[in-house]
């Protein structure tokens, strides 16, 4: 929330007795032009009735909670909270899951969040002050949260402004600004600029190369530190104690005080002589150590009688010591070489005013993110509402054509498309908590455009190439809107609530469902890449053919999309949406019995024209509207900064050909030309090239975009490089840049036709200014280690110009740009012009200057191209050779095998004629491939990408047949997971009798167990110490560990089956070395003669605990 109105409409209400409750304090803070000049904090902002309003908000509920649930809830107080970072964010099902259960108003709290999406966050903040005055506060620590979503804004404005506040206050204590001199009148007390008569005069000799400039005259005399009151101490030794003072001696040395005199630069020399001499001479008379008769007797006096409270006496001054010749000598020469120590000569120096230049930054201030709607997925696409600011439709997908995975992360998309939700949030500059609209989608969705005529319209392609319209009659104008229910509204509501307690809370009101869904049949199969709207005065017929519309007052709404499978199609959207009826609501009627059916329900999406490309398409330009946004005055905006009304304004081409660029997943821009079909509605027309633009990315192009204010200029990216294009340019990029890393997104700025914004692979976001620099970004940040997935500039400029970036985990940030981006510079769109046809023309001028070179030495550059061509022919029979000396071995293997008829047993006239016919093949692709006059090098260069994406094909229908062979084992493994085999629940007393034979069964006899325990004993006298019945003693606790553990627990049984039929059950560790060493022995129970057989049993099998203890030993 960047602003905060201080005037608020609340009404003073009153409390029995006829005191009226203080008005709500929302002052928003503002910074004051001087942090010196604030003589009242309190009248700036009042942070006690910030509080105050804090915690008197109609919603703010007040709970203790303990150290458990704070530790649960993670806002233990001194670890995550503070009191000076107090507030935090929750989900709503983690406070009812896990503070209402501790709470005895748990009922009325959660009625009072009755229809309150459990995904939602709700504001909670420590508030210690509210259990200071009590003497016994109970258990616990005090919190307040807020319930209704309209305090929840309301708090977190006045918070801002209070951390805003807090945050100046630091500032102003840790920052001390240089202030001018307030005199506090010691001025007079100072006798410095009392003159000095001078009665000796001293020549001294001056040089200067200006003339010299006399300063005002300031006189020198020696005072005492109690003279002035200027913070000046003294120390004095004591009185009474007399120092011999040693005389120094007089040296003569001269002293050059002044540098040398340069007469090309200026000089700033000081004032006093360049050659001269000064002795300083410390030496004091015997008369001055001596103290004066006044002051013995009153010392006298205050030692024979000392009263209790003495009479105030006048003190009298001393008098200063008289100066010796040479002290004399030396203020005089001072004085008349008088320094200035704290004359500022700056302005002597230099008039010029000095630019002060600064490092732009980015701000981030906002960010939206939902990760239980978008986890694992990154940001796809975006597009900001064209009839009011700050609203941003968002679609997330598991890839874009940026990212990259693993070959081996395998995935499986039917489950994947049948259980993932396809996520597409509207988000507002009003609340950065929740989103405000979610549409759903059948597909993931990688493209989004609003319609720029009808905001209600937001279009979106899907994965598999459909479109789906959705329509959002109107909502974006009444998100802020509270519903006022009457008392029987809100009675009648809550007797439903509780009847249909039982159903599933679904919040309809923040759902959009798609209105219309194209056909699968007539849509493309490729995901959409690209969405442009055309002009509203050209339209298209069903035979491809373009018209303009000499009819102004015919608007039409005709768009173009892309698709990954080489698919352009032309789209029609010419029907009305109106509601007539929504002006015949009833107001006093809930919203859910008053929403209409849109117009759109029953429409039909289809293409009208298609064309067809035989490579996967990632990008368009074509002849379509560019648009930029106009705002309203600055009044409107600053009441409502964060969602205030806007209008798009289109520049339209002046015709629209048929002709358009693309880009391909290939690295390829191309133009291609369409002619038109007399065919039925529907039909494809395959296109291909007519002009090639150069070959610079050196990889897929995964983004293009057109310049707003240059239509005919526009940038693409593919891999680590950067291009900017002119359309009837195509030899050579205007400029190109290779990037140290894989670029990812690209955008142009809304308000200076020089910048663009660029993102990258490593999380770095890169600003370029042409016309200020074209060899590298003038400002490079970096915001993440993760991929940037999109970028986004919104169009309005005021209160702040925004950036958008999309990141890898789901979140897109909103910063706030410096302002050199926002300002545009003059004639900056001249400048761009001028710098595009400057560069133009110096490449033509050089590739003029290369043909006429070439011209010039063609014999020479043939010659050297024919010898390459030779070598490199050479070198390429040589490799032939060698591969077929590898290859003579395996072929007499394989004729040895005998199978089928061989070229080894074959004739020599056959043999030889298929040799005749490989050379003869070799020699006519040669000559094919030179009359062509193709480089063999870079024909393997440009079909290697359709090699691998041939080889990706076949993998992927090889992963496809694998995934099908296996559906039968996923399903029963689901299968068995979701109704698992039913295990009979066996009695204790079965399950101990089982276990005992077959313990029994597999037990060794007494005798060899007590041979074999013997034997290893003897190797370890330290447990000679260790008796019968303290062994005895431990094996008894071990049968009884495992008897708690495996008594009555079917599934534990369950378990060890399963291991021992799996051969798992000796990689288990059961704690025996924690059961010896470290559990405590207890007193030995002593065991009456009449013992069962079963206790017998367990007692010789404890004599195998020995030789398990000895193993351990050992």
């Amino acid at each position: 929330m960047d602003e905060f109105v201080e005037n608020t409409d609340f009404e003073m209400s009153s409390e029995p007795g006829g005191i009226q409750k203080r008005r709500p304090y929302l002052k928003k803070f503002m910074l004051p032009d001087s942090d010196e000049d604030v003589p009242d904090m309190q009248k700036l902002y009042n942070v006690q009735e910030s509080w105050r309003t804090l915690l008197q908000l109609p919603t703010c509920q007040k709970v203790m909670i303990t150290d458990s649930v704070q530790k649960a809830l993670k806002i233990q107080v001194g670890v995550n909270v503070t009191q000076e970072f107090p507030w935090k964010q929750l989900q709503y099902k983690d406070l009812r899951d896990v503070l209402f259960e501790e709470l005895e108003n748990a009922a009325d709290l959660i009625k009072l969040f009755k229809g309150f999406n459990p995904e939602n966050f709700v504001l909670i903040g420590y508030c210690p002050t509210l259990t200071e005055a009590e003497e016994d506060p109970p258990e616990g620590d005090p919190f307040i949260f807020y319930i209704s979503s309209k305090d929840t804004k309301l708090a977190m404005g006045i918070i801002q402004n209070m951390e805003a506040f807090e945050r100046w206050r630091m500032q102003r204590r840790l920052r001390k600004k240089p202030r001018r001199w307030v005199s506090m009148g010691t001025e007079q007390e100072m006798n410095i600029l009392v003159e000095n008569i001078r009665d000796v005069p001293v020549d001294v000799e001056i040089q200067s190369v200006y003339p010299i400039q006399q300063p005002r005259h300031i006189a020198y005399e020696r005072r005492l530190a109690r003279d002035v009151r200027d913070g000046v101490i003294e120390l004095l030794p004591n009185e009474s104690v007399k120092y011999d003072n040693i005389i120094k001696r007089r040296i003569s040395v001269s002293v050059q005080v002044a540098p040398a005199c340069v007469t090309q630069e200026q000089q700033t020399n000081p004032t006093f002589p360049s050659n001269a001499w000064s002795q300083y001479l410390y030496e004091l008379d015997d008369a001055d150590l001596e103290l004066d008769e006044s002051e013995k007797e009153e010392e006298e006096a205050g030692v024979r009688s000392r009263p209790v409270t003495p009479a105030p006496e006048d003190v009298v001054p001393k008098p200063p010591p008289e100066m010796s010749d040479q002290m004399k000598l030396l203020l005089d020469t001072l004085d008349f070489n008088q320094i200035d120590s704290y004359r500022n000569d700056y302005q002597l120096i230099s008039t010029n005013k000095v630019v002060l230049y600064s490092n732009p930054f980015l701000q981030e201030f906002i960010c939206f993110a939902n990760i239980s709607k978008s986890d694992k997925r990154y940001v796809a696409s975006c597009d900001w509402y064209p009839s009011m600011s700050g609203l941003l439709a968002v679609s997330y997908a598991f890839s874009t054509p940026a990212t990259s995975d693993l070959a081996t992360h395998n995935v499986n998309f039917v489950q994947r498309a049948v259980l993932e939700p396809n996520p597409v949030l509207l988000w507002s500059f009003a609340d950065n908590l929740n989103y405000k609209l979610e549409f759903e989608a059948p597909f993931e969705v990688t493209k989004l455009s609003f319609c720029p005529f009808n905001g209600d319209i937001l279009i979106g392609g899907c994965q598999n190439g459909l479109l789906v319209l959705w329509d959002l009659q109107g909502r974006c104008e009444h998100l802020e809107e509270e519903e006022y229910l009457t008392p029987a509204q809100a009675k009648y509501r809550a007797m439903i609530g509780e009847f249909l307690d039982w159903t599933l809370d679904i919040n309809e009101e923040v759902v959009v469902e798609p209105t219309i869904i194209s056909p699968l049949e007539s849509s493309p199969t490729g995901a959409i890449t690209g969405i442009h709207w055309l002009s509203r005065h050209f339209y298209l017929n069903n035979f491809g053919k373009v018209f303009t519309d000499q009819d102004k007052r015919n608007h039409h709404k005709f768009f173009i999309t892309c698709a990954f499978d080489g698919t352009v199609s032309f789209w029609n959207l010419d029907f009305e949406a109106t509601k007539k009826g929504a002006q015949q609501r009833d107001k006093n009627l809930p919203k859910e019995l008053t929403q209409n059916e849109s117009m759109l329900k029953n429409k039909t999406i289809k293409p009208i024209y298609s064309l067809s490309y035989n490579e996967p398409l990632t990008g368009i330009i074509a002849d379509t509207s560019v648009f930029s946004m106009q705002t309203p005055s600055p009044k409107v905006i600053y009441k409502s900064p964060a969602n205030y009304p806007v209008t798009m304004v289109a520049k339209n081409p002046p015709e629209l050909r048929q002709s358009l660029i693309l880009s391909t997943y290939y690295g390829h821009i191309i133009r291609v030309e369409w002619q038109g079909m007399y065919s039925e509605a529907g039909a494809k027309e395959q296109v291909n090239s007519s002009i090639n633009f150069a070959m610079v990315h050196d990889g897929p192009i995964v983004a293009v975009s057109k310049n707003p204010f240059y239509p005919e200029m526009f940038v693409s990216i593919g891999r680590t490089v950067f291009a900017l294009w002119k359309e009837d340019y195509h030899d050579s990029p205007i400029i190109w840049r290779k990037r140290p890393c894989d670029l990812t997104a690209v955008a142009w700025s809304e308000s200076r036709p020089a910048v663009l914004y660029i993102t990258r692979n490593d999380g770095i976001l890169e600003a370029w200014d042409i016309l200020a620099r074209d060899d590298d970004a003038v400002l490079t940040e970096v915001l993440g280690g993760g991929i940037i997935t999109s970028v986004t500039e919104h169009r309005p400029s005021l209160p702040n110009k925004i950036l958008g970036i999309g990141d890898y985990n789901s979140s897109i940030r909103m910063v706030k740009l410096p302002h050199s981006f926002d300002v545009p510079l003059d004639n900056e769109l001249a400048k761009l012009m001028k710098y595009v046809l400057r560069q133009i023309s110096r490449k033509i001028s050089i590739r003029a200057w290369e043909q006429k070179y070439y011209e010039l030495n063609k014999d020479i550059i043939e010659a050297k191209r024919q010898a390459e061509e030779e070598a490199r022919k050479e070198m390429e029979r040589l490799e032939r050779e060698q591969q077929n000396i590898r290859k003579r071995p395996s072929d007499a293997e394989e004729d040895a095998g005998g199978k089928g008829k061989k070229l080894g047993g074959a004739p020599y006239n056959e043999r030889m004629a298929k040799k005749f016919d490989e050379l003869n093949l070799n020699r006519m692709m040669t000559i094919l491939m030179s009359r062509k006059q193709m480089d063999p090098e870079k024909l393997a260069r440009e079909t290697a990408l359709e090699k691998e994406r041939l080889s990706y094909e076949t993998a992927k229908k090889e992963s496809h047949a694998r995934l099908l062979q296996t559906v039968d084992e996923d399903v029963a493994t689901i299968r068995s997971r979701i109704l698992p085999a039913e295990v009979p629940d066996m009695q204790r007393s079965e399950m101990i009798a089982e276990r005992v034979k077959n313990e029994m069964a597999m037990a060794q006899s007494y005798e060899s167990v007590c041979e074999e325990a013997a034997e290893k004993l003897k190797n370890f006298p330290e447990l000679k110490s260790i008796d019968y019945i303290e062994l005895l003693e431990r094996g008894m606790q071990r049968r009884q560990l495992l008897d708690q553990s495996l008594g009555g627990n079917t599934d534990r049984l369950l378990w060890y089956k399963e291991k021992l039929r799996d051969n798992q059950i000796f990689e288990c560790d059961f704690g025996v070395d924690l059961l010896y060493n470290r559990r405590p022995l207890g007193p030995f129970p002593k065991v009456p003669s009449e013992e069962s057989q079963a206790v017998e049993q367990e007692q010789e099998k404890e004599i195998r605990v020995t030789g398990d203890l000895e193993a351990d030993v050992e």
